[in-house]
């Protein structure tokens, strides 16, 4: 146990340091790209992802088909220098106004800081094949609660993202110690604010149907997200010349900017803008269409970018949707029903019903709570027979092959 509480607390460290180093990376990339046009820039960030993938191709994509792989598959760890490449061409992809989110990369991320450690000469015989396994989901755990700013949420979410069904909870408790050390270290060094900035609203019990409906709209359009990524990612999957993916990629989202530069990037600026006004229904649609499109071209052609910060981007534009059709023109209403759009969004897209409830709270305020927790129940029921990710198991296939390792190590070791 004691050995655990430092472990998980220096992966948490790293995975807090790390999370740091890519937000200011992509703040300084972002700043150079400004000198480029904007919607010629996603091809030029694809042309420099390119030349990068000479180095390590393993960096392409979201990543999160990666953690799971790796921390689910017995001696697949994820390589030590994944750390420096991922970071890299994650920058890039965002800086150069790609449409994406962080938490893939990050999952990755902190996964191969685990893999460094493990590599040590004076650690290396120290940690059996379950405990590098429980490192890597702290070194993600440490990222993931930094980069989200939700030290509880984020510990849960990449132990929740491993299984479609199910929670390890020996991984849990190290996951949510390391995921509050990565919060704090954030915190000190970047930015301790919530991600989001919301109204002083309490919602009542006569709101619930319509925080109802913005979870179904919110899930429904994550199907939808779903349904085209993979279609997207099968024409890429078929088209040749595959060091011009991320080129090709890059030059589709840059002819959406043209007409949506909102879509660009994160877009956590305008998931905020959401929160605060009610935007037109035309222009809602044409968001919907432009980020799905924008962030199934970045990331299937192999630009590196997660699928967290998207879906909640779709979820605020349902929970938008749901307010301009009830002729609503309460602001806190309003932004309740966004809260909720975007947890059910979460929990459709990531299959972490737990961990979308919780980030969102954490991530707004516990004001918010009762749209948050019904939308990711909502998101979760819609969604839960989809897997985005691919590699996600249905149960606990795994846990048999880890029991199998427990045993080995404790015979291995004599305790």
């Amino acid at each position: 146990m004691t050995k655990w509480l430092v472990v998980a607390t220096l992966m948490g460290i790293g995975g807090g340091l790390a999370a740091v180093v890519l937000k200011f990376s992509i703040d300084f990339i972002t700043q150079m790209s400004a000198m480029v046009p904007q919607w010629i820039a996603p091809a030029v960030g694809g042309i420099l992802v390119s030349v990068l993938y000479l180095w390590d191709k393993n960096a392409a994509g979201f990543g999160t088909d990666k953690y799971i792989y790796a921390v689910n598959k017995k001696n697949s760890p994820l390589p030590f220098k994944m750390v420096f490449s991922k970071i890299a061409v994650t920058a890039i992809t965002l800086g150069f106004q790609g449409s994406g989110g962080v938490e893939g990369p990050m999952l990755v991320i902190g996964g191969g800081l685990a893999s460094g450690i493990t590599k040590l000469r004076a650690w290396k015989n120290y940690f059996c094949d379950e405990d590098c396994r429980t490192l890597a989901i702290c070194g993600a755990a440490g990222a993931i609660g930094a980069i989200f700013r939700s030290p509880l949420g984020g510990g849960i979410f990449v132990v929740e993202i491993l299984y479609k069904s199910s929670l390890h909870y020996a991984d849990l408790f190290p996951a949510m110690l390391s995921s509050t050390m990565g919060f704090v270290i954030y915190s000190m060094l970047a930015n301790a604010n919530p991600m989001f900035v919301i109204p002083n609203y309490l919602p009542n019990v006569w709101n619930v149907p319509s925080f109802l409906l913005a979870g179904v709209t919110a899930g429904l359009a994550s199907l939808l997200f779903m349904w085209i990524f993979r279609k997207v990612q099968g024409f890429f999957d078929k088209l040749p010349y595959k060091r011009m993916h991320p080129f090709i990629g890059g030059l589709l989202t840059g002819i959406i900017l043209i007409f949506l530069p909102d879509v660009a990037a994160t877009g956590t600026n305008v998931i905020q803008e959401m929160i605060h006004g009610v935007f037109p229904i035309k222009l809602l649609l044409l968001l919907l269409a432009g980020k799905i499109l924008a962030t199934s071209f970045t990331v299937t052609s192999g630009g590196s970018a997660g699928l967290v910060i998207p879906a909640l981007f779709i979820g605020a534009i349902s929970g938008n949707f749901i307010s301009v059709l009830m002729g609503n023109g309460e602001f806190g209403l309003s932004a309740s029903l966004v809260i909720a759009g975007m947890a059910a969004s979460l929990a459709s897209i990531a299959n972490v019903p737990i961990a979308a409830a919780i980030m969102l709270v954490e991530m707004v305020g516990l004001r918010l709570g009762v749209p948050a927790t019904l939308g990711s129940i909502i998101g979760y029921a819609l969604g839960h027979g989809q897997v985005i990710y691919g590699v996600t198991s249905p149960d606990h296939w795994q846990f048999e092959e880890v029991k199998q390792w427990r045993k080995s190590d404790i015979n291995k070791k004599g305790h």
